[in-house]
């Protein structure tokens, strides 16, 4: 009767091992960035701003964005990719005018938050910047393009903006 007992509890525990080990995957940090990966129509509101597409280069290490404004003669271009030495992302920033972001930052709560130091080549000179991207609950991507020029004091929005796939 003991015997059958135990034979019991070890059928019944036996899958909940299974079960608990195979939550404990480790995380593919390279992957976090992946949902911005597609071809985007990109609004302000109501109002379509530009076009983006965000594909994948060098075997998926390298995210490459191509933006091109709706209403202004404006492009640019960033890759972005996860360094495994220092556990961050990174991500350059390049304009039709040579302006430029080198941002660097990590995927938390949900989102990924890149921040340049004053070296970069955009805004005042003194000037840093934050990104942040969003994935919707609807698949769509919230982006909010902040920009401080007293150390992060007071932080301004240079752009917010919600990609949508295009179809």
């Amino acid at each position: 009767m003991r015997l059958l007992f135990l034979m019991m509890i070890a059928t019944l525990c036996f899958p909940n091992t299974i079960l608990a080990q195979e939550d404990k995957k480790p995380v593919n940090y390279s992957r976090q960035f992946d949902f911005w990966i597609g071809n985007w129509n990109v609004y302000t509101g109501e109002n379509l701003v530009g076009k983006n597409t965000v594909v994948f280069l060098q075997n998926k290490h390298i995210i490459q964005e191509n933006w091109v404004s709706e209403k202004e003669n404006f492009t640019g271009t960033s890759y972005s990719f996860y360094n495994a030495k220092t556990k961050k992302w990174h991500q350059v920033w390049i304009d039709k005018n040579g302006s430029n972001l080198l941002l660097t930052g990590e995927f938390a709560n949900g989102k990924m938050v890149l921040t340049s130091s004053s070296d970069s080549n955009m805004g005042e000179p003194n000037s840093k910047h934050r990104i942040t991207w969003t994935q919707l609950t609807n698949g769509d991507v919230k982006q909010v393009w902040e920009s401080t020029t007293n150390d992060g004091k007071n932080w301004t929005i240079q752009f917010e903006g919600i990609y949508k796939k295009s179809n």
